[in-house]
């Protein structure tokens, strides 16, 4: 069944194949890594290209490259150093169903705050590694230490571009075979990781423009958790609720309501609908609290 979209500033309509959860996904994470290579040359941050082979366990994979780089964040951070990563699962269907051997190695760019935090070094033609420098701050060694898989196999060096988009691109480029194995196997698992990042890199130029004449008509909103939620951005508040029980105990629950909400250019046209195009600082930003 086809999806019937319009664009809401132009009024004009698109017709596309509704997408499975996997191509959302690809697609979404694509809109992400344009948006890491956009934060990285606004704050001229420092590139480098980490790949790691991990061990069998795909289901862990997506769990167990966050809780690494989560790691590597805190111990560059306490340097007083600062960095942001996307990361890509491949896998290679052909050893798989040669040897039943799934090998899954994530491919991490990481940008930093300043260069040489991170060791660099190099292929040689027999496949070993050169070391050619240590890191500031994360080590050789320090990542043999932390690693701790299976195969344990790694490798990192400067980048030769800061357009990560088309190094991790022909990883991307093999998502149906590896959302393939992924059915065959009969597991479900995350394919991608990243860091968070400011918001306003995933933000179209259009959701741009929308944001700033909303902060210029109310400067407090720019006070507001602002997440990006698929295609749309999405402004929230901060409410807590505490209720105190006889016995003396306390239940205490955080919420976060949407104030605000910006929706893409692009978006369902619903049945009955005549028009749905909006000029823009109108009806295109919803408000609303939940």
């Amino acid at each position: 069944m086809k999806k019937l979209l319009i664009n809401r500033y132009t009024g004009e309509r698109l017709e596309l194949p509704d997408q499975t959860a996997g191509e959302r996904s690809l697609w979404l994470f694509k809109r992400r890594i344009r948006a890491f290579d956009g934060l990285i040359q606004d704050k001229g941050l420092s590139v480098s290209f980490l790949t790691i082979t991990q061990s069998d366990d795909l289901l862990d994979g997506s769990r167990w490259i966050t809780g690494l780089m989560q790691t590597i964040k805190k111990a560059i951070e306490r340097s007083g150093g600062k960095i942001y990563y996307v990361a890509a699962l491949e896998i290679q269907p052909r050893r798989y169903k040669k040897y039943g051997v799934i090998a899954p190695h994530w491919h991490v760019a990481v940008a930093c705050s300043s260069p040489g935090l991170l060791p660099h070094g190099h292929r040689l033609e027999n496949g070993h590694v050169e070391k050619e420098r240590e890191g500031k701050v994360i080590t050789w060694d320090w990542l043999y230490k932390n690693i701790r898989q299976k195969f344990g196999m790694y490798f990192v060096c400067d980048c030769w571009s800061h357009q990560v988009f088309d190094y991790l691109g022909k990883y991307l480029a093999k998502g149906d075979q590896l959302l393939d194995l992924i059915r065959s196997t009969g597991k479900r698992v995350r394919v991608f990781s990243s860091s968070r990042f400011p918001v306003r890199y995933q933000m179209t130029y259009d959701q741009k423009r929308e944001y700033d004449d909303l902060i210029l008509e109310d400067p407090d909103l720019a006070d507001l958790y602002t997440r990006c939620e698929g295609s749309q951005i999405v402004l929230r508040g901060k409410e807590v609720i505490e209720h105190e029980w006889e016995n003396g105990y306390v239940f205490r629950k955080v919420l976060y309501p949407k104030i605000r909400s910006i929706q893409g250019a692009w978006i369902i046209d619903q049945p009955g609908d005549t028009d749905r195009s909006v000029p823009l600082g109108e009806s295109g930003v919803s408000s609303e609290r939940s």
